[in-house]
């Protein structure tokens, strides 16, 4: 069982149990649920740090070293799987 849904049974004991002990339990999954969010976030953050880096990377090595085709052709994919999922998740897609 998932720490979720274990989460959510122990908050319906805690309802069956008194209103004190489901409010104290409600601000603590409150909490522990905001951080998981923040976490995610910053996750989130990096992974859009990075792929938009590997996207300049790329447009830099083009302009600059005389690449072979397959080469070209190779950071030309991966240039694309980048823009695709930085615009899967809201990142810069210009």
């Amino acid at each position: 069982m998932n720490d979720f849904v274990q989460d959510m049974e122990n908050l319906i004991n805690a309802y069956d149990d008194g209103w004190d002990d489901y409010l104290a339990l409600c601000k603590q999954l409150i909490e522990k649920y905001k951080l998981s969010g923040e976490k995610l976030q910053e996750q989130l953050n990096t992974a859009k740090k990075a792929l938009t880096e590997i996207r300049a990377n790329i447009e830099e090595h083009n302009q600059i070293y005389d690449l072979s085709v397959d080469t070209a052709l190779l950071l030309e994919g991966i240039d694309g799987i980048a823009f695709d999922a930085l615009s899967a998740i809201g990142g810069d897609d210009d």
